[in-house]
């Protein structure tokens, strides 16, 4: 499972986005996040992907491709 799959179904199974705004162009404000939904994000990021990352690294991406970018990005340092 590539990394926006990932992401696409912890938004959707998790924190229940609805799976219809869950596109790789959408920006958290599109999947209507806010600042708690972010800090829980994080949490489900690293219990279930293993990835340390903060809220504020993701409220300054523009997308939800970018999302899945930064975790892509950070499994490969970790496997490092």
């Amino acid at each position: 499972m590539d990394s926006f799959e990932a992401l696409r179904k912890i938004l959707i199974d998790e924190l229940k986005v609805s799976a219809d705004l869950v596109r790789p162009e959408a920006s958290l404000e599109d999947v209507e996040f806010d600042s708690l939904t972010l800090v829980e994000l994080t949490v489900i990021l690293e219990r279930d992907l293993g990835v340390d990352v903060e809220d504020h690294e993701l409220r300054d991406l523009p997308t939800l491709a970018d999302v899945a970018r930064l975790l892509e990005d950070r499994v490969a340092q970790e496997a490092v």
